[in-house]
Protein backbone atom coordinates (compact mmCIF):
# COMPACT_ATOMS: atom_id res chain seq x y z
CA UNK A 1 0.00 0.00 0.00
CA UNK A 2 2.73 2.36 0.08
CA UNK A 3 2.25 3.87 3.49
CA UNK A 4 -1.01 5.02 2.86
CA UNK A 5 -4.24 4.15 4.32
CA UNK A 6 -7.36 3.58 1.72
CA UNK A 7 -10.48 3.99 3.62
CA UNK A 8 -13.46 2.17 1.69
CA UNK A 9 -17.42 2.99 2.80
CA UNK A 10 -19.89 0.35 2.10
CA UNK A 11 -22.73 1.58 -0.57
CA UNK A 12 -26.05 3.31 0.84
CA UNK A 13 -27.70 -0.07 -0.33
CA UNK A 14 -25.65 -1.82 2.34
CA UNK A 15 -26.52 0.24 5.20
CA UNK A 16 -29.61 -1.49 6.77
CA UNK A 17 -27.29 -5.33 6.84
CA UNK A 18 -24.41 -3.04 9.00
CA UNK A 19 -24.91 -4.26 12.46
CA UNK A 20 -25.71 -1.55 14.99
CA UNK A 21 -22.66 -0.24 17.61
CA UNK A 22 -24.56 -1.59 20.38
CA UNK A 23 -24.04 -4.78 19.04
CA UNK A 24 -20.39 -4.38 20.20
CA UNK A 25 -19.36 -5.51 23.02
CA UNK A 26 -18.29 -2.84 25.68
CA UNK A 27 -14.47 -3.23 24.98
CA UNK A 28 -14.82 -2.89 21.22
CA UNK A 29 -16.39 0.37 21.38
CA UNK A 30 -14.74 3.35 21.06
CA UNK A 31 -11.44 5.38 18.86
CA UNK A 32 -8.98 3.20 17.51
CA UNK A 33 -5.98 4.56 15.86
CA UNK A 34 -5.07 2.44 13.03
CA UNK A 35 -1.28 1.95 13.05
CA UNK A 36 1.34 -0.56 11.72
CA UNK A 37 -1.30 -3.31 10.93
CA UNK A 38 -2.80 -2.78 14.04
CA UNK A 39 -5.35 -1.43 16.25
CA UNK A 40 -4.36 1.21 19.03
CA UNK A 41 -6.93 2.17 21.15
CA UNK A 42 -7.66 5.90 21.96
CA UNK A 43 -7.03 5.85 25.68
CA UNK A 44 -3.55 3.96 25.15
CA UNK A 45 -2.70 6.10 22.41
CA UNK A 46 0.17 8.16 25.39
CA UNK A 47 1.71 4.71 25.74
CA UNK A 48 3.27 4.26 22.05
CA UNK A 49 6.45 6.48 20.57
CA UNK A 50 4.68 9.58 18.64
CA UNK A 51 7.07 9.32 15.62
CA UNK A 52 7.37 5.53 15.08
CA UNK A 53 4.07 4.47 17.13
CA UNK A 54 5.69 1.43 18.39
CA UNK A 55 4.57 0.43 22.16
CA UNK A 56 6.86 2.80 24.79
CA UNK A 57 8.68 1.25 27.42
CA UNK A 58 9.96 1.80 30.76
CA UNK A 59 13.19 2.50 32.73
CA UNK A 60 12.77 1.65 36.26
CA UNK A 61 16.08 2.93 36.89
CA UNK A 62 15.84 6.14 35.36
CA UNK A 63 11.92 6.37 35.90
CA UNK A 64 11.43 7.64 32.35
CA UNK A 65 9.83 6.10 28.98
CA UNK A 66 11.77 5.26 25.98
CA UNK A 67 11.23 4.77 22.43
CA UNK A 68 13.13 1.49 21.92
CA UNK A 69 13.01 1.77 17.92
CA UNK A 70 14.11 5.65 18.07
CA UNK A 71 16.39 4.73 20.96
CA UNK A 72 15.08 8.26 22.31
CA UNK A 73 13.35 9.58 25.42
CA UNK A 74 9.82 10.40 25.53
CA UNK A 75 10.39 11.99 28.79
CA UNK A 76 12.36 15.13 29.48
CA UNK A 77 14.89 15.47 32.46
CA UNK A 78 13.37 17.32 34.79
CA UNK A 79 14.78 20.60 36.16
CA UNK A 80 16.00 19.42 39.32
CA UNK A 81 19.78 19.31 39.27
CA UNK A 82 19.92 16.79 42.22
CA UNK A 83 17.08 14.47 40.72
CA UNK A 84 18.92 10.56 41.42
CA UNK A 85 17.14 9.77 38.46
CA UNK A 86 17.45 12.29 35.64
CA UNK A 87 21.36 13.46 36.80
CA UNK A 88 23.08 9.57 35.77
CA UNK A 89 20.34 9.08 32.60
CA UNK A 90 22.33 8.84 29.49
CA UNK A 91 21.68 10.78 26.24
CA UNK A 92 20.29 7.87 24.81
CA UNK A 93 18.25 5.34 26.15
CA UNK A 94 20.19 2.18 24.97
CA UNK A 95 23.73 3.99 25.49
CA UNK A 96 25.78 1.62 27.58
CA UNK A 97 25.28 2.17 31.25
CA UNK A 98 27.97 3.80 33.63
Amino acid sequence: MNGKMNFFLDPKNRVIQRPSIMNYKQEQQGLYLVANKKFINWMDVHTYCHKCLSALTFDDEFDASYCSDCNEWREEKCSDDSCEYCEKRPKRPLDPRR
